[in-house]
């Protein structure tokens, strides 16, 4: 893994935690269980979609 690749990786890592918290924070003020439902279906859904792509293999270069 180059070290630029890291980088962006490590944004996108900081960039989902932040969203997951603020909208944890959200969810929990709001209080509703069909919200609190959706929530974790979407992140759910938004981490397995990301862990995917980030550990997908890429062709090695010759």
């Amino acid at each position: 893994m180059t070290d630029d690749s890291t980088r962006r990786k490590d944004r996108w890592t900081l960039a989902l935690t932040l969203v997951f918290v603020a909208s944890l924070a959200v969810v929990y003020a709001v209080d509703e269980p069909v919200l609190w439902l959706g929530w974790a279906v979407l992140a759910v859904a938004v981490s397995g979609t990301v862990m995917a792509l980030f550990n997908r293999k890429t062709p090695q270069e010759s």
